[in-house]
Formats: structure tokens, sequence, C-alpha cells
């Protein structure tokens, strides 16, 4: 049994590494369109996934055809549906915007559960959503949209934000849909299945745009350092500290971490030469981080 520190510190790093990954994903969709780059990632990462997970499965056989069929629509939403939507969404919005709206994943995870029946709403986790949905409203400048400052959807960071407001959610459809899926499967091996039908599906949206400017772009210094550390760092390598991590700890310590992400974002972001977050980054990251405290400890009291 590995260390409480240890454990901690696998955490923070996972942390870390998905932090600064909003900033080199910016760097990188400087220079190479999102819908390229969303299928380059996924296709890269499932290149290495795939034979990393036949390694380490647990469990010999394949699942059967129902199972196949249920994991492509959680590879849809988990995904195809998150990657494309964040994708894009990180095209137009800043890093630190991005880091705090997927923030509210366990949040929008609860509300679904809460839909479907897996969760029970208390009042503690109401107020969490309350707490969390205010941030990233104000986040999003409701209060400059309904005085007419901002009018309807012509600020390209409110679009960026609210597409990535959407690959929150979408993954927290994927979550919901894998507590059930999920239960009796080998998670190695049902992880390689989902990225596989992912590429596949990804490829279909993103195949007719693709083109080899886009790939040089891809592979030529110093755009390749982005693409390695967002390949490498903040997808293998982070999903696999946080797969080990969360068989010595429970989900609530793994997502009160999260609320790490938007400050190594903001900081990050902010060594490389970007304005600093203006005061709506840290209302909102006060608010997520307050309703995701509030949504955790009620976890732990039920």
């Amino acid at each position: 049994m590995p260390s409480t520190l240890r454990v901690h510190l696998a955490l923070i790093t996972v942390s870390v590494l998905f932090g600064a990954h909003f900033v080199f994903t910016k760097q990188i969709l400087a220079a190479v369109p999102a819908t390229s780059w969303v299928f380059f990632r996924i296709g890269a990462a499932m290149v290495l996934i795939v034979p990393l997970a036949m390694w380490l499965r647990r469990q010999r056989g394949m699942p059967g055809l129902r199972t196949w069929i249920a994991l492509a629509i959680a590879s849809f939403f988990g995904v195809v549906l998150n990657q494309v939507l964040f994708t894009e969404g990180m095209a137009l919005t800043t890093p630190e915007h991005s880091a705090v709206i997927n923030s509210c994943i366990p949040t929008w995870t609860l509300i679904v559960a809460t839909i479907v029946g897996q969760e029970r709403l208390r009042r503690r986790k109401v107020l969490a959503i309350i707490s969390a949905l205010c941030g990233v409203l104000y986040l999003l400048g409701l209060d400059r949209i309904l005085t007419g400052e901002i009018k309807g959807f012509d600020n390209d960071t409110l679009v960026g934000d609210l597409l990535s407001a959407g690959n929150g959610l979408a993954f927290a459809i994927h979550l919901v849909m894998m507590r059930k899926i999920g239960r009796n499967l080998d998670p190695w091996t049902t992880t390689a299945i989902l990225f596989v039908q992912g590429t596949l599906m990804i490829a279909l949206w993103s195949g007719p745009s693709i083109e080899a400017a886009h790939v040089e772009a891809a592979v030529l210094p110093p755009i390749l350092w982005f693409v390695l550390y967002t390949v490498l760092a903040s997808t293998v390598l982070a999903y696999l500290l946080n797969t080990w991590a969360l068989r010595h700890t429970n989900s609530s310590n793994v997502a009160l971490y999260i609320n790490v992400q938007p400050i190594v974002a903001a900081s990050l972001n902010y060594a490389m030469g970007a304005p600093a977050p203006g005061h709506r980054f840290y209302v909102a990251l006060a608010l997520v981080a307050f309703g995701l405290w509030l949504q955790t400890s009620a976890k732990q009291a039920d």
C-alpha cells in the first residue's frame, strides 16, 4: 500500500500536467487548426494507450457486442464530443477560462447522475451546484449580456467558453454512463476500446479538412515540443497516474485537486506573456472551488 504522501503527490502532478496542457494546447492551435489537432492528439494517444492497456490489463478476453455498442456511445461523449468541443473552444477562449469551466466537471456529473437516478440531491449538494453555476455564469459574463454590454454571442471568448462548458457536460455524461457500463470490465481494456472507437469517429469529423501543411506544422519545433507534452504528459502519463491514484484514495480527493488546474493554467499563461486574468477569473474560481468543496464534503457526510 503506497503512502498517503505518494498518492497526493501523484494527484498534484496530474493537476499540474493538466493545468499546463490548457496553455500548451492554445500554443498548438495557433499553428494547427482545431479540427486537425483533435485527430492528431487522440490518434497519437490511441497508438500509445492500446499497447499499454494490453500489457497492463488484468482480465483476458473481450466484451460482447452489446457492451461494444454501449462503449461506442460512451466514447462518443467522453472522447469525441468532449475533445472536439474542448479543442474548438480552446481555439476561441483563454486557457484560464477553459480550466475554470472544466473544473465544474464534477458538478456537471452530479447533475447528470441526479437526472438519471444515480444520485440523490440534498441541500448541501444543491448549494454546491448553485455556487459552481454562479461562478461559470459570472465568468461567461451573463450580467454583461443582460445589461446589453455584450450583444448575444458576438464575443469569441464567450462562444469558446460555451463550447468548453459543452465539453465538460459531454464528459460528465460519459462518466455517468461508465459507472454502469464499466463495473465489471477491465479498466485498461475498456480504455483501449474507447480510444480506438473515438479515433475512428473523430477521423470522420477531421479527415476531410486535414492537410499536409497541418502535419508539417505539428512536427516542427517549437510546436512539436507542445505536441509531445500534450500527448505524452497530459494524456498518457496523467491518465496512468490518475488511474493509479484512484485505486488508493477516494474520488473526493481527486475532485478537489481539480482546483489546482486553473491556477497552473493562469500562472503559466502569464509567464508566457499573456495578460494577467481579470477579476472575473478569481471570483469564478472561488465560487467553483467552494461548490466543489461543498459537493465533496456532502459525499463524505452521506
